[in-house]
């Protein structure tokens, strides 16, 4: 897996210094607690990051981690073996009605319910999903493992949700979050014989 957009990303947001965003700026001589992951520098050392609002100090240091390779290799090397058909959508989109939406939003905007009271926010996935570090993978890896490293809320769902399921989610958020509860009536219950009607169970949406 190549990672080089990876590292262009990170240049990219570290250079730009100060960016933008719900937080609050943390000032250069500001103490920040240091980060205890393995293999990666302690946060309070990085100046760059320091000048970042609280949001994107850890998206960022959670990129970094992802980009240097330092996550396990059931991960990084992970197959989606669900794939982007319409039952994998239509699934993931179940699933991210109730685990997800009431912090990242019915539409993946990071405003859900309780979206407020989080500190650093929630991800905008309707976003981070067309970004091109975002591989299957790196959001696997993400939903199963949580942000507790990184300092925020979201939970880690590695105990609740499988892999396919994790996965099924993905499919959901690439295929740009659709309303699937606001479907015609008319379709539902229609019988597909003596039609040319794709199956969902194989149809593939690229």
């Amino acid at each position: 897996m190549s990672r080089a957009p990876i590292a262009l990303f990170l240049i990219g947001v570290l250079g730009a210094g100060s960016v933008a965003s719900r937080g609050e700026d943390i000032p250069p001589d500001a103490d920040v607690a240091p980060q205890t992951l393995h293999n990666t520098r302690p946060l309070g050392l990085d100046k760059a990051l320091q000048n970042l609002d609280v949001d994107q100090q850890q998206r960022v240091l959670r990129l970094s981690v992802f980009a240097n390779g330092d996550v396990p290799d059931e991960y990084a090397n992970a197959e989606n073996t669900v794939g982007y058909t319409v039952r994998g959508i239509v699934e993931g989109g179940k699933l991210y009605a109730t685990q997800c939406r009431k912090c990242h939003g019915r539409l993946g905007l990071g405003n859900g319910d309780v979206s407020q009271a989080l500190k650093p926010s929630p991800a905008m996935l309707a976003y981070l999903v067309g970004q091109s570090f975002a591989v299957d993978q790196y959001l696997l890896w993400s939903i199963a493992e949580g942000g507790k490293p990184f300092g925020t809320a979201m939970p880690a769902f590695r105990d609740r949700l499988s892999r396919e399921q994790i996965f099924a989610i993905v499919a959901y958020l690439r295929a740009d979050l659709p309303a699937l509860e606001d479907s015609p009536a008319s379709t539902r219950g229609s019988s597909r014989a003596g039609t040319h009607e794709l199956d969902p169970a194989t149809y593939d949406i690229d």
